[in-house]
């Protein structure tokens, strides 16, 4: 399953970038984080906006390594009295235009295998599942708070 060739970017440092004006949603750069990272990848951290209001966060973690596949490049979540909007889904497609920019092939996200709404999105998005039921290591923080596998799909980003 480590696979750096299919699964890592070309560019590690990040964009100079605070906000990324969106057609239906924006991204406001929280921060790009490279220190003390339990994974040991920098990744980004962006409130997902719709107008004026936070309504979530999405992150995009620039690398990959062995945990990557469990943990996914991509990280989302919507506030529950913002969720019904397809936020999440146009935050991702950003997303993955900056993952392109960083010139990933690919990136992996994962989701709970009870997760239908997240899994709908993530093939909306062009995911195709590409392992079901993962097992997490009895250590993951996943498995730990309550979800022994995981989904596990891949968007193709270049070329």
């Amino acid at each position: 399953m480590y696979n750096p060739e299919r699964y890592d970017c070309k560019i590690k440092k990040p964009f100079e970038l605070s906000y990324i004006k969106g057609p239906v949603v924006d991204l406001k750069l929280i921060q790009f984080y490279t220190k003390n990272l339990e994974d040991g990848i920098p990744f980004y951290w962006f409130y997902i906006m719709a107008g004026e209001k936070e309504v979530g966060k999405i992150s995009l973690r620039v690398g990959y390594n062995e945990t990557t596949f469990a943990n996914g490049h991509v990280g989302y979540e919507v506030d529950q009295t913002y969720q019904g909007h397809q936020y999440s889904y146009y935050a991702l497609e950003m997303i993955k235009d900056l993952a392109r920019l960083h010139g990933f092939p690919y990136i992996l996200i994962s989701t709970g295998v009870d997760n239908i709404i997240s899994q709908k999105i993530i093939e909306k998005a062009h995911g195709v599942l590409i392992m079901s039921n993962y097992d997490l290591p009895k250590h993951h923080i996943f498995y730990v708070i309550g979800k022994p596998s995981m989904h596990i799909y891949e968007i193709k980003i270049g070329p």
